[in-house]
C-alpha cells in the first residue's frame, strides 16, 4: 500500500511540473543533489515518463538520475535535473542582475536571483548617494520627489558596467518610487545596448505593480532585443517564490 501510495504522489508531483512548469524543492532536497550527475534535457523525458510509467524509448537501466543519493528515483530527481539544465544553459547565456536598491530590500532579491541563477551581479549606485532625507517621501521638495516628477531627469552613475557586451539576459532590478522605476534606472538603461540581449525587470514595493515601470522603460525609446514580464516582489519573499518565477520564464 504505501508503494502504491509513493506512485501516486510521484505521478501527482510530475503532472504539477507538467501544468504549471515548476515545484518548489524544500532547501535540504536542493543542497543534496549530486552536483556530479550530468544530465540532458532526453534524460528529462525519459524520467518523466518512468514516473510516469509510460513505455520508456531507450533503455533506462544503469542510468544515473538519482540525483539526491536517496536509492531510488522520484519527482524530487526530476526537478533537480530541471534546475541542473536551467543552470547549465544559464553558465552558457551569461546571465546579470543589476540592480538599483537604496534601502536593501531590492537588494535582498537581487541575491536570491543572483543565487538561483548563479549569475553575475553589477549595482547600479548613484554618483550622489541617495541619502535618507532624500527619500523622504513626504517632504515634497526632496530628492526623489523631484526626480520622479520630472521623467527627463537621469541621474549620474558612479560606476559604468565595462563588459555589459559579455551578458545576453539581464535582470534589471528597483525600488518603485511613485509607482515608477526611479529615474537612476532610466539612466543605465540609456547607457548601454541591449538591441541584443533579454532584459527581465523585476521589483521591490509595499504594494505598487511593476506595469507601470515596465512601460515606462518600453517607452524610453531605445532598442532591447526582448523584454520579458517582470515581477513585483515583496522585502521579505522568499528564494523558492523567486525560483518558482524564473523557473517559469523562457529566455
Amino acid at each position: 500500500m504505501k508503494k502504491v501510495f509513493t506512485i501516486l504522489t510521484s505521478v501527482v508531483l510530475v503532472l504539477d511540473i507538467l501544468i504549471f512548469g515548476t515545484i518548489s524543492l524544500d532547501v535540504g532536497t536542493m543542497q543534496a543533489v549530486n552536483t556530479d550527475i550530468s544530465c540532458t534535457v532526453q534524460d528529462i523525458k525519459n524520467l518523466q515518463d518512468y514516473l510516469l510509467a509510460k513505455p520508456a524509448e531507450e533503455e533506462l537501466e544503469g542510468k544515473s538520475y538519482d540525483m539526491n543519493n536517496n536509492a531510488e528515483w522520484d519527482v524530487f530527481d526530476l526537478c533537480s535535473m530541471k534546475r541542473k539544465i536551467m543552470n547549465n544553459k544559464n553558465d552558457e547565456t551569461n546571465v546579470l542582475v543589476a540592480y538599483f536598491s537604496r534601502t536593501g530590500n531590492t537588494e535582498k532579491i537581487a541575491n536570491h536571483i543572483i543565487n538561483i541563477t548563479n549569475s553575475d551581479s553589477y549595482v547600479i549606485e548613484a554618483a550622489i548617494p541617495y541619502t535618507d532625507d532624500d527619500i523622504n517621501y513626504s517632504d515634497s521638495s526632496c530628492r526623489a520627489n523631484q526626480e520622479q516628477n520630472d521623467s527627463s531627469v537621469r541621474p549620474e552613475i558612479a560606476e559604468p558596467l565595462e563588459n555589459i557586451e559579455s551578458y545576453d539576459v539581464i535582470f534589471i532590478g528597483y525600488p518603485i518610487w511613485w509607482s515608477q522605476e526611479p529615474r537612476i534606472i532610466d539612466t543605465f538603461l540609456e547607457s548601454y545596448d541591449f538591441s541584443d540581449k533579454t532584459i527581465i525587470p523585476f521589483c521591490t514595493s509595499g504594494s505598487s505593480g511593476i506595469s507601470t515601470s515596465e512601460q515606462n522603460i518600453r517607452n524610453l525609446g531605445i532598442q532591447i532585443g526582448n523584454q520579458l514580464s517582470g515581477r513585483r516582489f515583496s522585502a521579505n519573499a522568499t528564494e523558492e517564490t523567486i525560483a518558482e518565477w524564473i523557473d517559469s520564464l523562457s529566455y
